[in-house]
């Protein structure tokens, strides 16, 4: 019996199973705790779901920081644009910062799925409109094959795959091996849910001192206009967004 319960794949109902994945802290001690392997899952997908017309990139900023340090970041369909001055104010190297627009999800998909299989990218943030259990299996699939070879010492040796969803339109059931519910607490914190993990379920929020950094969001540019600026830099009055 004590050698089946070593398994990654069995564990007791009260307990967080052991990690199927290598792990990176997710830089939040109370979520590090509440989740196997205390951090977040490389090589797996991660789910999270947002009120409609914000994102939880103050709940990524120290995967996005970290991740930055080991390979290129690719935000992929996302419907708001990074301050790219603002982000490498708080660590994100910018240069190794790379946004990608797409029409639709089944190109959000076939461009996920081809990103995955370069080892330069250590962490791929993609956001789909209508998720549904057969997108998240082939985004389930393509990140368990995916492998880095990132250039910051090798600390990742797969990457973080983040897919964010609106609330409203997040399917009830996913292939992702861990999914959150992520709620602004204003501009001081967030409440973080966490719906699915390999472990007892968790029935109460996590309450994290986030406080709104200094970074703000540009809605996408329409595509019969000038194309977008480089992600280094802004348009002169950009029109601004308020995020989660």
């Amino acid at each position: 019996m004590q050698s089946v319960l070593q398994r990654n794949d069995v564990w007791r109902a009260h307990q967080l199973a052991p990690p199927a994945h290598p792990t990176h802290p997710t830089g939040w001690t109370a979520l590090d705790a509440a989740l196997p392997g205390g951090g977040w899952p490389l090589g797996a997908l991660v789910e999270c779901s947002h009120p409609a017309g914000t994102l939880a990139w103050r709940l990524w900023l120290p995967a996005l920081r970290s991740a930055s340090a080991q390979g290129q970041v690719v935000l992929l369909g996302l419907p708001l644009q990074p301050n790219a001055a603002a982000w490498a104010a708080h660590g994100i190297d910018t240069p190794r910062l790379w946004c990608v627009h797409t029409d639709d999800d089944a190109q959000t998909l076939w461009c996920a799925q081809q990103l995955l299989g370069c080892p330069s990218v250590a962490l791929l943030w993609l956001h789909l409109r209508h998720p549904t259990w057969a997108a998240t299996q082939r985004l389930q699939h393509a990140a368990h094959q995916a492998r880095c070879s990132t250039d910051g010492g090798g600390a990742w040796p797969a990457p973080l795959v983040l897919l964010s969803v609106a609330e409203a339109h997040a399917s009830p059931s996913s292939a992702a091996v861990l999914r959150l519910h992520v709620q602004p607490k204003g501009p001081e914190g967030l409440l973080v849910w966490v719906r699915k993990r390999r472990g007892a379920p968790r029935h109460h929020p996590l309450d994290l001192s986030a406080p709104w950094p200094w970074c703000e969001w540009l809605p996408p540019t329409p595509r019969n206009h000038a194309p977008a600026p480089a992600v280094d830099r802004l348009p002169a009055q950009p029109a601004r967004a308020c995020p989660a």
